[in-house]
């Protein structure tokens, strides 16, 4: 018969562990060790509330809202040229803006979506999606902004400054939504689905609202979900192998994003499909009226 202490739990925690069991918790203790090293060297992983140009997440956060302005535009400009009103334009574009962070914030993080507490989103976009119905008809198409950018083509459609300004709103996008997973300690590969999430989601509901194809799921557009994935793991490899340098990162993120989306429209990059008479396929892009 065994002693009663033999059977306490204090007991048997003296006893001698087997050696898988030792090399086991070693291994997690590595693990913890180094995860806890990247943290405390790395900065904060999260942006002020207003933009600024001093700090490499102030920048961050320009380029955020410069982002945000952009896509609402976009958004709101498919929605007017599918035959949607003030308010449907409003309303597309500002879920065009604000949907991938909102499903990343609500669905996959299960946290308040963003924009409760940074409301200055909802305004941005509204004022942006409604600004662009109004005045787009009345821009000068084919007209320089800047040398070598036009906000309006000369057929009526968006220019490469819009061009631009989404692929910089997708690399600012990228890192954003992988600071989100990192902030709630989400797993790598989870993190960057934030950041994929961040960059499409709200393409998605733009065009599932407005019954197209959905352009991240489609042959008929050149890479854009792979180029945001990729940048949102480029930005979580650099932290950990250079935690302390989250400038480097931020910059690297979005200059690969927009350097890749260049080449994507440039070279015409897309993903592998089937061709054949049995597959219903098209390399016309349903957005632009075809002559």
């Amino acid at each position: 018969m065994l002693h009663p202490l033999a059977r306490s739990p204090l007991c048997a925690a003296a006893r001698p562990r087997p050696r898988a069991a030792l090399l086991g918790a070693h291994r997690a203790l590595g693990a913890g060790a180094a995860s806890s090293t990247t943290a405390s060297l790395s900065p904060r992983e999260g942006l002020p509330r207003w933009p600024g140009l001093t700090t490499p997440t102030g920048c961050l956060r320009t380029l955020d809202w410069a982002g945000t302005v952009v896509f609402s535009m976009s958004g709101s400009l498919t929605a007017a040229t599918s035959g949607c009103d003030l308010l449907g334009a409003m309303a597309v574009g500002s879920i065009t803006a604000l949907g991938g962070g909102t499903i990343r914030d609500a669905v996959i993080l299960r946290v308040v979506p963003f924009w409760v507490e940074e409301w200055e989103y909802i305004v941005m976009a509204a004022l942006a999606a409604g600004g662009v119905f109004f005045l787009w008809g009345n821009l000068e198409p084919g007209r320089e902004v800047l040398p070598g950018l036009v906000l309006k083509r000369a057929d009526g459609g968006e220019g490469n400054l819009m061009a631009l300004g989404d692929a910089l709103g997708l690399g600012a996008f990228a890192a954003v939504g992988a600071m989100n997973g990192i902030r709630a300690a989400a797993p790598p590969l989870v993190s960057a689905i934030c950041g994929l999430s961040t960059c499409t989601f709200g393409g998605v509901m733009r065009d599932t609202l407005l019954n197209r194809p959905v352009r991240i799921l489609h042959s008929y557009s050149d890479m854009y979900a792979t180029i945001a994935f990729g940048g949102a793991v480029g930005y979580l490899g650099l932290r950990a192998l250079a935690p302390a340098a989250q400038g480097l990162r931020i910059a690297a993120c979005v200059s690969g994003v927009v350097g890749a989306r260049y080449m994507a429209w440039n070279d015409d990059w897309r993903l592998p499909y089937w061709k054949g008479k049995t597959v219903v396929h098209s390399d016309l892009d349903p957005r632009k009226k075809q002559k």
